[in-house]
């Protein structure tokens, strides 16, 4: 076709909304032109068509488009520039810097990642994309801990510092909300998280929220998610039963009382099915409705961005008797620009959370303690004739050991666990010349946690409780403030073939706590109040807790020829935490990159990185540590007075991290990071005195930890095409921490855990059964010495059909027993399993075909075991599927009581924690809008069906297989399915 042709088109990104700037050219000549505010392009020409149009922007992949029409409306979609080098980053530097010229290992997980299948809180949304990561959740779709390359301290993991838009925080990630996170960034070791000096040891996690939209227009967000969510992971339990029978299969009683059916043996059991059955767990853990609504309004002017937003969440998780986890958010950021030099930005971010899921998340009042333990001939959920569950289920009074019942207490007790937080920041930054600018910036961060208890008068139990029986009340509340403020001065030039910038910085910081608890019994009449309590049962106390940081640092920073990048940093802080000749700490930081590919062509390798960083970082004693020196004194009997620790010090971690940063084929994105490091000074509590009842503890500077960490994260968009496109992430690491000092402290147990030289910090201890006859060590005699009384061969003892080293002669007998290890010198305890994995690694994938997009994300943990105490205690009440097999296998019943060895850690008990899961699945259709003529109103809509842990794929036959401790009758873990329906107005 010839003559003049108009061109028309919008050019949008991903997210459908508008990109101005963007320049449009007929391909290899110059006649073009660049979309308008509202992405609008339009131009004439006299080139024949058909032909091809070349987009392009900043931050954007280039891309072209053939056109064969002319006068139509073309709508190009842009997507971002994989090229992670080009992205700019602000977590661990003095400002913002571009990540090419970053000189230490940093991940970025942007809200593609995050909002596909949005976490029910934050603390889950890593899971799966970051290296070095690891997350420790409980049970349940509750919050969860994260840890970042192992142990820095002998006690275990430390917590990453959570930081929120710049500003330091006290927060936890679970009180975050997904949906307002515009990205996330980790930095995982002291080599960069020097900056934030004595509370970066645990590595920092920055959130940086969303802002607003990025053009002249308001937009309007709107998303709702409704579904239902159930039990996921459960041991298996028994359906039978060892006691005697009726013809009908009823129990047969005497004297009211069920009698054991034994074999003629005397010491076998014949095993029988319930006559009636009840799936306790089916009916009191069934389906429980979770559904979230959130809105979002963003703007954008000339001198504005501002962004409001607010979300609705129920979680109806553990049961229909217990009411659900609710949270509340909002969020508000406004950035200001007075003029092209001073720019000023506001965030006010609130949360209000109840979660009376607390109620039953211990063991003894956990739903899953009863409905686990609780023969199935009674049934947990009967009601009485008003619809109130009885306190005393039917059958009840044939079981050996009285339980209460949960759904009781929970229907007539009252609980209220409410947690607040509120985070206000503000932001000024003036760019005094072309070279020097100058930022403050202040914040105020308040978390508020209260929580109510109330039982009401007349309240039953199994056997009298003067603490519940007549009522009781109980009330704390936990306030905690963070204030921090910062001052910041940065001048940056390029002189010749160098870039280079200096940055002084001072930091203020003040943490203060506060709580006050009580408690009373005996009402007076049926109120929540103190008041009403009997005054001498009150039982009140109180917290309080201050501490005042100051820091100080300077950072330098060099560039050649955009190749070459030198980063230098000290910090010096300043601690009420510590003693007073030891209130300073300096903070050294250096690092250095090189791009090779600027000097060396690689062919497929379009950039490749160097890196290597060193760098320290600092933790805070548990306060009042520094009053922990104790004076002793005999008159009259042995006291004791705390007196000022002086020489506190901090711990300390230095780390080295040697890594690379690589894009091949200008698709796919390398970081590799192998990081080692030493952490000194670890604050250990030992007794002041021979153990004395009353006697204090003394913190002191005794513990040391090394560390080392492999890390290695591959993404990239793997195939590009208009009508198919497929990316891809991989993210991989095995991290080993090993005790190297103890002081002059002996080693010793904490939450199971072995605290010894030469240990690794999650070494689990305790009793050993043995299961080869290999394991046996004999003397010079022949006897065997670490198990029986010394009078045993090997020859004498032989392995059963339960992997259980016995001794022969007691095989198929009343007698037959397990054999234990001994060892008196030790307390026949001794090391029997390590809780830290092999290695994790986590799998992302997207497909998209045309408007349907799926997503997915799995997660994959190899080796790491886990002491489960859930199935132990099940054998002691005959209700686990090993009691069943022994029964089954004409063993005693005594044998299943000693392998459940009166609770205590038992290795026959540790179990691997390998496991497979489906973290995150989603299949998304993008509504055609404009097909259904609705696109005036409607910039685009997603429909969405979810899915979070779908499944685990594991041998481990314990309640959850993702928590770090012991599997106690954990709170269960969840899986949530939901459909989603967003649309952007």
């Amino acid at each position: 076709m010839y003559g003049q042709q108009t061109i028309r088109g919008i050019v949008v990104d991903k997210e459908n909304q508008p990109l101005p700037g963007v320049a449009v050219a007929i391909k290899s000549t110059a006649t073009g032109t660049v979309t308008d505010i509202d992405g609008n392009f339009s131009f004439t020409t006299d080139q024949s068509l058909p032909f091809a149009l070349t987009i392009s922007f900043l931050g954007y992949r280039t891309q072209e488009v053939d056109v064969y029409e002319a006068n139509e409306i073309i709508t190009i979609t842009l997507s971002e520039d994989i090229n992670l080098l080009n992205e700019v980053v602000v977590t661990g530097v003095a400002e913002g810097t571009s990540r090419k010229r970053l000189s230490f290992a940093l991940t970025k997980i942007d809200d593609e990642l995050i909002n596909i299948v949005p976490a029910t809180d934050a603390s889950t949304s890593l899971r799966g994309k970051v290296a070095g990561l690891r997350i420790d959740q409980s049970g349940g779709n509750r919050g969860a801990s994260v840890y970042l390359r192992g142990a820095k301290s002998v006690a275990g993991n430390i917590e990453p510092l959570i930081v929120v838009d710049g500003f330091v925080t006290g927060l936890k990630l679970s009180d975050i909300s997904p949906n307002d996170i515009e990205s996330i960034e980790v930095v995982k070791g002291a080599a960069a998280s020097a900056l934030y000096g004595t509370r970066g040891e645990g590595g920092i996690i920055q959130i940086l929220t969303k802002k607003g939209n990025k053009n002249k227009r308001i937009a309007i967000m709107v998303d709702n998610e409704v579904g239902f969510s159930n039990v996921l992971l459960l041991p298996p339990t028994s359906k039978f039963h060892h006691y005697k029978v009726n013809a009908d299969g009823s129990f047969l009683l005497v004297d009211d009382k069920r009698v054991i059916d034994y074999q003629e043996n005397g010491f076998s059991v014949n095993l029988h099915p319930y006559k009636e059955y009840h799936d306790n767990v089916k009916n009191v853990l069934g389906d429980n409705t979770y559904f979230t609504n959130s809105v979002a309004v963003s703007a954008n002017e000339d001198k504005y961005t501002a962004y409001l937003s607010a979300q609705n969440q129920y979680k109806g998780g553990i049961s229909d008797a217990v009411d659900a986890d609710t949270k509340q958010s909002v969020l508000f950021n406004l950035t200001y620009k007075a003029t092209p030099r001073i720019t000023a930005d506001v965030t006010a971010q609130y949360s209000y959370a109840n979660n009376p899921s607390n109620a039953v998340s211990t063991r003894a009042n956990g739903l899953l303690y009863s409905t686990l333990l609780v023969e199935p001939h009674i049934n947990l959920a009967e009601k009485d004739s008003e619809g109130k569950y009885v306190f005393f289920p039917k059958g009840s009074d044939l079981s050996g050991q009285q339980w209460d019942n949960p759904l009781y207490r929970l229907s007539n007790a009252e609980y209220s666990y409410i947690t607040e937080n509120l985070l206000l920041g503000g932001k000024f930054r003036y760019r005094i010349t072309d070279n020097l600018s100058a930022e403050a910036s202040a914040s105020l961060q308040n978390r508020h946690y209260n929580t109510e208890e109330y039982y009401p008068i007349g309240f039953r139990t199994v056997s009298p409780n003067i603490d519940l029986n007549n009522g009781n009340y109980a009330l704390s509340t936990l306030k905690e403030s963070t204030k921090n403020g910062q001052l910041q001065l940065n001048y940056n030039r390029k002189t010749g073939d160098f870039d280079w910038g200096i940055a002084a910085k001072y930091v203020y910081e003040a943490y203060q706590l506060t709580g006050f608890n009580a408690s009373g019994r005996n009402l007076t009449a049926p109120v929540k109040s103190l008041d009403v309590t009997e005054a001498s049962t009150r039982d009140i106390s109180s917290s309080w807790a201050k501490t005042i940081n100051y820091g100080y640092f300077l950072n330098a920073k060099i560039g050649w020829r955009d190749k070459l990048f030198l980063d230098v940093l000290g910090r010096l802080d300043q601690s009420s935490r510590f003693g007073r000749d030891a209130s300073t700490a300096f903070f050294p930081r250096a690092s250095l990159a090189y791009r090779l590919t600027e000097d060396v062509k690689l062919g497929p390798v379009d950039e490749l990185k160097l890196r290597v960083a060193y760098g320290q970082a600092g933790s805070l004693p548990p306060f009042g540590a520094r009053e922990s020196k104790v004076a002793i004194e005999g008159s009259g009997g042995v006291s004791y007075t705390q007196n000022d620790n002086t020489n506190l010090k901090r711990a300390i971690t230095e780390e080295t991290e040697l890594g690379f940063d690589a894009i091949l084929f200008n698709r796919v994105n390398v970081q590799f990071n192998y990081a080692f490091s030493n952490s000194t000074n670890d604050f250990i509590s030992v007794p002041a005195f021979a153990p004395i009842s009353g006697s204090a503890n003394i913190y002191d500077n005794l513990g040391a930890v090394k560390s080392n960490s492999f890390e290695l994260e591959i993404n990239g968009n793997i195939i590009d095409q208009k009508n198919f496109k497929w990316s891809s992430g991989i993210a991989f690491s095995r991290v080993r921490s090993k005790i190297t000092s103890l002081g002059s402290v002996p080693e010793f147990t904490q939450n199971g855990y072995r605290k010894a030289v030469g240990a690794s910090t999650t070494a689990i201890y305790g009793y050993s059964i043995f299961s080869d006859l290999s394991q046996l060590v004999t003397n010079g005699q022949g006897y065997v010495t670490n198990a029986g009384d010394g009078t045993k061969r090997v020859e004498d003892y032989v392995v059963n059909e339960f992997g259980v080293v016995v001794e022969k002669a007691a095989l198929g007998t009343a007698n037959e027993a397990p054999v234990f290890y001994v060892n008196p010198a030790t307390g026949n305890s001794k090391i029997i399993g390590e809780a830290s994995p092999d290695f994790i690694v986590g799998f992302s994938n997207t497909f998209s075909v045309g408007p349907v997009t799926l997503y997915s994300v799995f997660d994959w943990q190899q080796g790491g075991e886990k002491f489960n105490e859930t199935a132990q205690y099940l054998s002691y009440v005959y209700r686990s599927e090993f009691t069943d097999l022994t029964a089954q296998a004409g063993k005693p019943l005594n044998f299943t009581t000693l392998v459940f060895n009166a609770s205590q850690v038992t290795d026959y008990w540790i179990e691997s924690t390998t496991y497979l899961a489906l973290r995150e699945l989603s299949l998304s259709y993008k509504i055609p809008t404009q097909k259904l003529g609705i696109n005036k109103w409607v910039n685009d809509a997603n429909l969405s069906l979810i899915g979070r842990n779908l499944f685990i794929l594991t041998n481990y036959k314990g309640v959850n297989v993702d928590g770090i401790a012991q599997d106690g009758f954990n709170y269960p873990t969840y899986r949530i399915i939901s459909g989603k329906l967003t649309i952007n107005f």
